[in-house]
């Protein structure tokens, strides 16, 4: 077999297989002994039949079979030797092939880039420092008194902290916000909802903390200003009106710290209770510290490595993102100016974040390769009982549903090997502490 490359780009390439007549012939001989072994000739034992009887008897099947084993054969001989790492065949072209004739068989193959590996052992991450401030042990606190207090109706006007029923419509710029922003419906109107009267704890600090000194009955035009970086972009740096009327204020009554209290969280004094707190929020936030860390070495390798990737397998990945985009927008119910707009940054969104993942699992793969990183049986046994924790199912449930679903296999010994990889690239970083970072 001769074989002919025609580059169409760095990772796509025209890959001409011509197969002589020789080797057809060779190939149907094989082909043939194959079927005189397998099917019953009437007078003949099993692989004794003439050849020509049974070509004469199976025809279409052996030249169907010639076909598809020609093909094979030359896709074997095109990708011998290592010469290309294939990511996906895109399109076969094949000429007749029967006996005593050359055949010139053509793929149209995506390959999988060559990667220039950069110095990743010492990536320098910059991280906040991972301490607890008195301050947010005692609004935790606060929150666990919050959520066992009792509500007592009053007559006497809000005080911080105090709920109130209230109705509430925003207008800006003489139009209805419900028309502006309908896909926001706790900013544009609500009737008949709670609001807590504070200026840092409510849910709409803005409307919020202009709620105290109002009682039951009260009416109020409230004007709030929202930030040049207000996450809605219709109101970003805009001031809206909003026509609030109060039904009834109730106060809110935190519990004491009492013996019941404790035991309730099964400590013996509210000290115990701050150092379970400290504890957990220090916790959470060394689990931020190690997520900015990774973010922070997966954006060193994204950077710092130069390389095409197969347009087949970003397509691939951009639409399943792009699908999931749309499914999630979709299940929100979020109303739609320009659906066709929409759409197109969302499959600009899709395209992105997917050739971003498709470079990392690349990087991460080679690493891998370099450092010979191989799942363990123990890194097996991890990931099916942390999947049967999240699932609610036994381990043995899980493990026999991944062996007898190949793609799901591969999909856990690549997650496997990836996290592996990321989790030894983190230990190897060099970390420059109390440096402050941007989101």
């Amino acid at each position: 077999m001769r074989i002919q490359v025609e580059d169409i780009n760095t990772t796509r390439k025209k890959v001409t297989v011509s197969v002589e007549a020789s080797e057809i012939d060779r190939t149907q001989k094989k082909v043939v002994g194959q079927f005189s072994q397998q099917v019953r000739v009437p007078g003949f034992r099993p692989g004794k039949a003439p050849a020509n009887i049974i070509l004469k008897r199976y025809a279409r099947d052996v030249a169907e079979e010639l076909e598809r084993k020609s093909i094979a054969e030359a896709y074997e001989e095109m990708v011998g030797n290592g010469r290309f790492k294939i990511c996906s065949v895109i399109k076969l072209d094949s000429e007749v092939i029967q006996v005593g004739q050359p055949a010139e068989i053509t793929f149209l193959i995506d390959i999988e880039p060559e990667i220039s590996l950069p110095e990743y052992k010492g990536i320098t991450v910059m991280v906040p420092p991972a301490q607890v401030a008195d301050e947010e042990v005692e609004q935790s606190l606060y929150t666990l008194r919050s959520q066992r207090a009792e509500f007592k109706e009053k007559s006497t006007p809000a005080e911080e902290s105090d709920y109130l029923m209230i109705s509430y419509e925003g207008m800006l710029e003489g139009r209805p916000l419900e028309e502006i922003a309908p896909d926001k419906p706790l900013l544009a109107r609500q009737s008949m909802t709670w609001e807590e009267a504070s200026s840092e704890r409510a849910d709409f600090p803005g409307l919020a903390e202009q709620l105290i000194g109002l009682a039951a009955g009260d009416k109020k035009e409230i004007t709030v200003d929202f930030a040049d970086n207000f996450e809605v972009e219709v109101l970003r740096g805009r001031s809206v009106q909003y026509a609030v009327q109060v039904y009834e204020v109730r106060e809110k009554i935190l519990p004491e710290m009492d013996e019941d209290f404790l035991e309730y969280f099964q400590v013996e004094s509210v000290e115990e209770l701050k150092e379970s707190i400290w504890a957990d929020l220090t916790n959470r936030l060394e689990k931020e510290k190690r997520r900015i860390i990774r973010e922070q070495v997966l954006n060193f390798l994204v950077e710092n490595t130069a390389f095409d990737l197969p347009q087949s397998a970003v397509d691939e990945e951009s639409e399943y993102l792009f699908q999931t985009l749309w499914e999630r927008r979709r299940s929100a119910q979020e109303a739609e100016d320009d659906p066709e707009a929409v759409e197109a940054g969302l499959r600009e969104e899709a395209a992105k974040e997917a050739r971003r993942r498709l470079k990392i699992n690349r990087v991460l793969r080679k690493i891998a390769e370099v450092e010979k990183f191989q799942p363990e049986e123990k890194d097996y046994q991890n990931f099916i009982i942390l999947e049967a924790m999240q699932t609610q199912q036994t381990p043995d449930k899980i493990a026999k549903a991944i062996h007898k679903d190949r793609d799901r296999l591969r999909s856990m010994q690549e997650t496997i090997l990836f996290n592996k990889t990321l989790d030894f690239l983190v230990k190897q970083s060099s970390v420059a502490q109390n440096q402050g970072i941007e989101e």
